[in-house]
């Protein structure tokens, strides 16, 4: 294994094919990389292969030519297409983005021809590819892995996620927020989305939420607002209609949409999930309660994105409001001071 790659072996490629199978959050994590491939590759055609859960969001990448669908099990004709497709056009390269193993990316590493397959080395399928990278420890944060891999590229790395947010989806963005609160906001918008509800370490409790806007709403700080993503309606409405005063809710948007609203916002306090990266990209400061694997790991870095953290490597469900409290509270006093956003 070696972690650079010879020149002479990259050569000059022209086509790309990268394989990457996850979520939104998982994507916007990829986008440092996908910038590195752009610039150190500019003359290439990059194709990128995400699955159904990942096509919106790939779609607000611009380093990207070509976006390519891995279906589920249930459209098997449209994925042996694809599998077609991947043999019948070979690439120069094939980079697997994928750092855990992914039965998905290994079928299609194998059945794509490629000169230089490249993959982080996984214990699982490592056979399909030609040239693996060392596996990431358990506490390697994604943007590092992602680092390693440019560098074995000899391509520039800056790992701050990023997106393209259509202009036009900007005004309709500022029109769903008007609508909302009922004008124009009155001082810093602050989000609220308690997301993730599939992943119970990742999801703080709901009556702790309750607490939290009950405090938010007493100390007046700004508009407030809840989000719901898809498949959440019920379960936000539920926290909404334990409040004290009415607090409206911004259903859930395609994700373009979702990404305008994120952008014009002042704060969103958020799960672990994919808003939360979503917001990180397009600039937004956000507050997030983490269990310590997933700030290890998964959660910005840089810029204006605070967290509390608890004790506990897997769940974060153990942090009390108090403990939110203090590190919200000077948040939102700054946004309340130094109000630059808007």
């Amino acid at each position: 294994m070696s972690e650079v790659l010879p020149a002479e072996l990259l050569g000059d490629p022209r086509r790309i094919t990268v394989l990457w199978i996850g979520r939104l959050g998982d994507f916007v994590i990829t986008t440092p990389i996908l910038r590195s491939l752009r610039h150190r590759f500019p003359k290439a055609r990059i194709s990128l292969v995400v699955g159904d859960k990942g096509r919106e969001i790939a779609a607000l990448c611009p380093s990207v030519d070509e976006i390519l669908t891995l279906h589920s099990a249930a459209s098997p004709v449209a994925n042996l297409r694809l599998a077609a497709g991947l043999f019948a056009q070979p690439a120069d390269l094939l980079v697997d983005l994928n750092s855990a193993a992914s039965r998905a990316s290994t079928a299609l590493a194998w059945v794509a021809r490629a000169r230089v397959k490249l993959a982080f080395e996984k214990s699982k399928g490592d056979w399909a590819f030609t040239r693996l990278l060392p596996k990431p420890s358990d506490t390697e944060h994604m943007l590092d892995r992602y680092a390693r891999m440019a560098a074995a590229l000899g391509a520039p790395y800056e790992p701050a996620p990023s997106i393209d947010v259509p202009s036009e989806q900007m005004d309709e963005a500022d029109a769903a927020l008007r609508k909302a609160l009922g004008g124009k906001p009155d001082g810093p918008v602050v989000a609220i989305h308690p997301g993730n509800f599939k992943k119970y370490d990742n999801r703080w409790p709901e009556e702790k939420f309750v607490e939290l806007t009950e405090r938010l709403l007493k100390a007046g700080y700004g508009s407030l607002l809840y989000m719901a993503g898809p498949g959440e309606e019920n379960e936000v409405a539920a926290i909404v209609a334990r409040l004290s005063r009415k607090v409206p809710v911004l259903p859930p948007m395609p994700m373009a949409l979702t990404a305008a609203v994120l952008a014009q916002i002042d704060l969103l306090i958020v799960n672990a999930t994919g808003t939360a990266h979503l917001a990180a990209a397009v600039g937004t400061p956000t507050f997030c309660f983490l269990g310590r694997y997933t700030k290890t790991v998964w959660m910005p870095r840089a810029g204006p994105h605070r967290s509390v953290v608890s004790d506990s490597w897997e769940s974060c469900r153990e942090i009390t409001v108090d403990a939110a409290w203090r590190e919200l509270e000077p948040a939102l006093k700054e946004l309340a001071s130094h109000r630059t956003r808007r």
